[in-house]
């Protein structure tokens, strides 16, 4: 039996598209020079980020700028590279490596002074050439080990390893179980405590809301 053509979709990029394209571009060399107006002079001004791996949501330049003064503070010697970039529609996916050394706070932590690759990838809508919202995700678990604070999951396929989860799981069980009782026992007192009777609801008491004649 003949095998069916395999057909290759081929499209010429729109405008839009390489327009996109270039803003996800130019912007590269005010990151690598830390220039926080040049980056922001890229987006709109209801720019929104969303930080999945920290939980966080960035609304508008002056927030986003902040978290920028935050991140080069914590890795002066900051560079972003960009290793992939698909433009369609009004959207850009980006795959892109964050480099540098871990001299200031980040994520909480204070400076290792250890050198950090982030990967990541980023969903970025834009309109007329400026993002309107970037939506980037990096592994948090690669940074903390790079820093030195997380040992290599490898570790824990050996038998030591193993034995270190099973005691952190059944101790964490322990402290949901305590939690978990301390819970039920605050919300006892709380029901025991509203349902106590009071002068105005015993049985001969005065009515609510009445006052001494």
């Amino acid at each position: 039996m003949a095998s069916a053509p395999t057909t290759a979709i081929t499209a010429e990029l729109s405008d839009t598209e390489q327009r996109n394209l270039r803003s996800v571009t130019d912007v590269l060399q005010y990151w690598n020079t830390r220039d926080i107006p040049g980056v922001l002079s890229f987006y709109d001004e209801s720019i929104t980020w969303r930080n999945v791996a920290m939980e966080e949501i960035y609304q508008g330049k002056e927030a986003v700028g902040a978290y920028l003064a935050k991140l080069f503070a914590a890795f002066p010697d900051l560079n972003f590279e960009v290793t992939h970039k698909i433009a369609r529609g009004h959207n850009v996916a980006e795959q892109w490596f964050i480099r540098g050394t871990h001299r200031g706070t980040f994520m909480g932590i204070p400076p290792t002074h250890r050198r950090v690759e982030i990967p990541g990838m980023s969903m970025v809508e834009m309109r007329d050439g400026k993002f309107i919202s970037d939506h980037f995700y990096f592994d948090s678990g690669i940074v903390l080990r790079q820093m030195g604070l997380l040992p290599r999951l490898s570790v824990f396929e050996t038998l030591a390893g193993r034995i270190s989860l099973w005691v952190i799981v059944q101790n964490l069980k322990i402290v949901r179980g305590l939690s978990t009782a301390a819970g039920a026992s605050l919300r006892l007192v709380g029901l025991r405590r509203a349902s106590k009777p009071t002068k105005e609801n015993q049985p001969g008491g005065p009515p609510a809301g009445a006052t001494p004649g």
